[in-house]
């Protein structure tokens, strides 16, 4: 070994000590949060607000050469593990493990947090409203495919709080006990990852049953169980079910991304990087639509996101979903929100939280 590799390996050893401090030092700062709240009127520990703009200002401060996407990693973590040693949270998502969902629900939470799988989206709105869990995380649409509009559904009926997003690049593998393509008879999926592979699927495997699952990594878990079949599914979930990668990246489109939200019972405070939703119904007139959406425009508020949403009353009677950016307590969006809702049959904020970094 020569005397420069050596140095820089000293150098290297001195540096993880010292970091190794400062994040024991960082956890007895969060344990001290703790008791301050404890004696305080706030007793929420986690705020999706502040984890942001501490995000947003160490992007801002680094200088490289670990890019933006390690630091978000590595603080997710610090974070997580910190957040850990004042309170558990324990958050809902579809499973079972190594799931889109708990991909997500790691990208946004990190690891240090307690996972409740579920089998249907139904269960992850009902833990939440009925506070058995602090959050969870739900698919709400695809890039490729639009809105998943069961979550959309339970959104609108459940009466809990958008909290957060995450959007997460999806690559769909192939996975099966056989070694050869030529030998599966079935592929099980979730309903959107067939959109999602539906050309590949024509042209590969025209003749193969496709069955629905609740999700993916149900999927890759049902079928480490069977000799003729495969599932499409993430690629850590070939890992954990030892299963083999028949085909990577099998998903239509190369840029093939789901946003996921985290939905909770409370309202989150501004970060300055946020996003609000909310749910209209217009009165039944011509021009009425429009008349509200000049609220926005008049105030330049950029709206991300409208969704047409059947009401399931009356025939050809839609609500609407509106993304905007900004969040309620900017005073331009919450008066241009007053008006909205004053000239609106219906109005709900569905809530007002960080947008994803």
């Amino acid at each position: 070994m020569s005397d420069d590799l050596k140095k820089i390996r000293k150098l290297i050893d001195m540096l993880d000590t010292k970091i190794l401090k400062s994040l024991n030092q960082r956890g007895v700062l969060a344990q001290k949060i703790k008791k301050a709240k404890d004696s305080s009127d706030n007793k929420s520990l986690y705020r999706p607000e502040r984890e942001t703009q501490i995000l947003k200002k160490l992007e801002r401060l680094n200088e490289g050469p670990l890019s933006k996407q390690h630091i978000q990693s590595i603080y997710k973590e610090i974070i997580s593990a910190c957040l850990s040693l004042e309170i558990k949270l324990s958050i809902s998502c579809l499973g079972p493990e190594e799931s889109y969902s708990s991909i997500a629900l790691n990208k946004f939470f990190g690891s240090s947090v307690k996972k409740n799988y579920t089998k249907t989206l139904a269960d992850i709105f009902y833990n939440v409203k009925n506070q058995t869990v602090d959050y969870g995380v739900v698919p709400i649409e695809n890039s490729n495919q639009g809105s998943v509009r069961e979550a959309l559904q339970h959104l609108i009926a459940s009466e809990v709080r958008i909290c957060g997003e995450v959007n997460l690049n999806i690559k769909h593998c192939l996975l099966s006990t056989c070694n050869n393509i030529s030998s599966i008879k079935k592929v099980y999926a979730h309903e959107q990852t067939f959109l999602q592979c539906d050309a590949w699927l024509n042209k590969n495997l025209p003749n193969i049953k496709r069955n629905i699952l609740s999700s993916n990594s149900a999927a890759a878990k049902k079928v480490s169980n069977l000799k003729d079949s495969a599932a499409i599914a993430s690629r850590s979930c070939s890992k954990l079910y030892n299963l083999t990668i028949l085909r990577n990246n099998i998903n239509d489109n190369v840029d093939n991304t789901t946003r996921f939200i985290v939905i909770g019972s409370q309202f989150v405070n501004s970060s300055g990087f946020d996003k609000t939703s909310i749910l209209i119904t217009v009165p039944n007139k011509s021009g009425a639509l429009n008349n509200v959406l000049k609220y926005l425009s008049d105030s330049n508020i950029s709206m991300t996101k409208i969704e047409s949403i059947p009401t399931k009353i009356n025939n050809w009677e839609y609500m609407f979903m509106l993304d905007i950016d900004g969040h309620i307590d900017d005073k331009i969006v919450k008066r241009s929100l007053e008006k909205i809702k004053n000239n609106c049959v219906f109005f709900m904020h569905l809530g007002s939280y960080p947008k994803s970094i």
